[in-house]
């Protein structure tokens, strides 16, 4: 099995520049105002949750190095865990227990790292 070709996109000047640091960024921030703007606007707030739960972890694996690839994706595998509990908890904190949305953040992010960081200490 003969791995893909890729190097080529690289020494294009759109290869380059995507694979910059400054064009991450500006692909980082288009996507997530992306899907501010959409979970906003979309007029049907299960299509609007489709579109705020984007995996944009997965898409920044074109910028992980080949020989990096497999455990990058296995290590983003295994930190839906936390975001899991992260995402159930920002629900409840917000629905049940009325907290405002800038608590349930943070909250719930601070759940997302406690258990993130324990599943990197036992991995």
């Amino acid at each position: 099995m003969t791995k893909p070709q890729n190097k080529k996109s690289k020494h294009t000047i759109i290869g380059r520049f995507i694979n910059s640091i400054p064009g991450q960024f500006l692909i980082g921030g288009l996507t997530v105002a992306g899907i501010a703007y959409f979970s906003n606007n979309a007029a049907n707030p299960l299509v609007a949750g489709l579109i705020g739960a984007l995996p944009v972890g997965m898409p920044s694996s074109v910028f992980v190095d080949d020989n990096k690839v497999e455990q990058y994706s296995l290590n983003l595998m295994l930190m839906t865990i936390p975001l899991v509990l992260a995402t159930i908890s920002n629900w409840f904190f917000i629905s049940k227990m009325k907290f405002t949305k800038y608590k349930s953040v943070e909250l719930s992010l601070a759940l997302f790292i406690v258990v993130g960081i324990i599943i990197v200490y036992f991995k």
